[in-house]
Formats: C-alpha cells, structure tokens, sequence
C-alpha cells in the first residue's frame, strides 16, 4: 500500500482516506494502525491534514476524527470514525 497526500487521485482505483487533526494523538496512533491493518488490500492510502485542507470536512462530511473511508474510483464504501473496528472494516473491504 503506498502512502501519498490528498490529491485527485482519489477518484480512481482503490484508495484509503484518512483524515487527521492537528496534533491529534488519537490520530497519530490509528494513522499507524491503519496502515498495519490494511497493508495486505490493495489501494493508496492517503492523508488529509484537516487543517490544511478545512474544505474538505464538508465535501467528505467528516465531523470527527481520526475519520477512515474506503473509496473505489471516488465512490465511498466503507467509513470508521474514532477507535476503529479493524474485524468489521475488513468484512466490509472483502464484500
């Protein structure tokens, strides 16, 4: 899985989009986890700094955070807020 920054890419292929807070701990710490977990699915996984990119709250509607989507070619499948449910997630990924 490679890791990259926001950009358009998002609206192709498979792509895991993590949204972070500034000096979020919580984050820092599920941001690591995630990319544990999910090493062995195929896709990007990519970061939103949500204070560097504040606008994008509302396009993702994301009102917590850590917040995870699973996208493929732009569309959302799968969505985690706060402490994930890895197990759960990953039944979502396969289907």
């Amino acid at each position: 899985m490679d890791l990259v920054k926001f950009n358009e890419d998002y609206k192709k292929g498979r792509v895991f989009l993590f949204f972070q807070g500034e000096d979020c701990g919580l984050c820092q710490g599920m941001k690591r986890k995630s990319l544990e977990e999910l090493r062995d699915f195929p896709g990007k996984f990519m970061v939103v700094d949500l204070s560097d990119c504040p606008d994008l709250r509302g396009k993702f509607q994301v009102f917590s955070f850590p917040t995870l989507l699973y996208l493929r070619d732009g569309k959302e499948l799968g969505r985690m807020a706060g402490f994930f449910d890895f197990e759960s997630f990953k039944r979502t990924l396969k289907s």
